[in-house]
């Protein structure tokens, strides 16, 4: 197994086969294994210099004050590797290797890409969108179908209610992950027991008590920012996700799908603002995914090179239809659009033996001419198109 590989290969020091897996075969950089430890500490722990300074070139996250960044510099083995992680500077997401569908979902938080809800927390704004809260939290499920249906603005002025802590769930609602000053902890544990997301909550219980034990074993350290992470290929997160796609499918197309949970949860409104029609059946989906994901949906929803544009009698969607590709395809393009996975003949399109599949979906869909390619596949759809003449 690659992520075992790795492990072995950062105690050895291996940097080649290290730089293998990271750079050839997509292993995550910080991975964790079964005691939460990650390259990186193996690395510093025995000794590894050189290994070291290449991991935090691409990626390895080891930020002062964090349980990560103390735990390394405690087990680091020599001075140089001290001084190296005390000069850590946070590498970028352009300067390792990307995972798109998690830069998407961060954009969409910090942007408000096509938000439709403003909460106010004691006088600070978070812009977000109904379809993630609704579908990642059945509280907020059910909140925005009742006490804040139809509220573009919801104040909060609870004094219980911290806007650090709301940014927090607000993040891990959006990308899975949670990063909060100690301070903020208990403040976030209250919203994950309010909001019932009881998943979260034991996260922080379990962190909060491995940071204890670590802080009190080990004199002199400090950590100040708890961090919560999904475990690797967790599918929680695209799961719930792929439930807008669920929900956006045309009922004639629901029974061809084979286990998929269908239908949606009941009740569940999942606020689609527009409408694509294929051959007939109607989709209803959210612009913040298909602009967001995709420069081709972006373009034709802010009428670069719109195709038809009507108004859809059901709700007073914007619909638009689209030419040349089938019901069926469409349906892979928008599980792919939500959850960043579909089955394209036979193989996963989240994959790279999927790129047949995805050369289907591509050409079927014409996200892509010769005089206007298609960019950045990097073992992945992206659904480009560059329109020539237009920037």
């Amino acid at each position: 197994m690659d992520t075992s590989d790795l492990f072995a290969s950062c105690r050895k020091g291996d940097v080649g086969r290290v730089r293998y897996l990271l750079e050839q075969r997509d292993v995550e950089v910080n991975v964790r294994d079964k005691w939460d430890s990650t390259p990186l500490y193996y690395a510093c722990l025995c000794g590894h210099e050189e290994l070291v300074l290449y991991l935090l070139a691409n990626g390895a996250r080891c930020e002062a004050n964090t349980f990560d960044g103390e735990r390394c510099l405690y087990g680091a083995l020599s001075d140089p590797i001290r001084r190296a992680l005390r000069d850590y500077k946070q590498v970028t997401a352009s300067c390792r290797r990307r995972d798109y569908y998690d830069d998407f979902l961060q954009r969409l938080l910090e942007q408000g890409i096509h938000s439709d809800v403003v909460f106010v927390v004691h006088g600070k704004p978070f812009r977000a969108h109904r379809c993630v809260l609704g579908v990642r939290s059945a509280y907020f499920a059910n909140m925005l179908d009742t006490k804040w249906k139809g509220k573009n603005v919801v104040v909060l002025r609870h004094p219980l209610i911290n806007p650090v802590a709301f940014g927090a769930l607000l993040q891990y609602l959006y990308t899975g992950r949670l990063d909060v000053g100690v301070e903020h902890v208990s403040d976030c544990e209250r919203l994950a027991k309010q909001c019932q997301l009881w998943d979260l909550l034991s996260d922080l219980e379990a962190k909060c008590e491995k940071v204890s034990e670590f802080v009190a074993s080990k004199p002199g350290t400090c950590v100040k920012v708890l961090t919560i992470e999904p475990p690797t290929a967790d599918p929680r997160l695209r799961e719930d996700m792929a439930l807008l796609a669920d929900c956006a499918l045309p009922p004639e197309l629901r029974g061809d799908l084979g286990e998929l949970p269908f239908p949606c949860p009941d009740g569940f409104n999942s606020c689609p603002d527009v409408c694509f029609r294929v051959e007939g059946c109607s989709f209803l989906c959210h612009k913040a995914f298909f602009c967001g994901r995709s420069d081709y949906f972006q373009a034709l929803l802010n009428d670069h090179f719109r195709e038809n544009e009507e108004l859809e009698a059901s709700g007073g969607l914007p619909a638009i239809t689209l030419h040349g590709i089938s019901p069926d395809i469409f349906t892979h393009v928008l599980y792919y659009i939500y959850s960043d996975h579909t089955e394209a003949e036979g193989t996963s399109v989240g994959s790279r033996a999927g790129m047949n599949g995805r050369s289907h979906i591509m050409s079927t869909c014409h996200l892509g001419s010769p005089s206007s390619p298609v960019g950045g596949w990097v073992g992945r759809v992206t659904l480009n198109y560059h329109n020539s003449g237009e920037p």
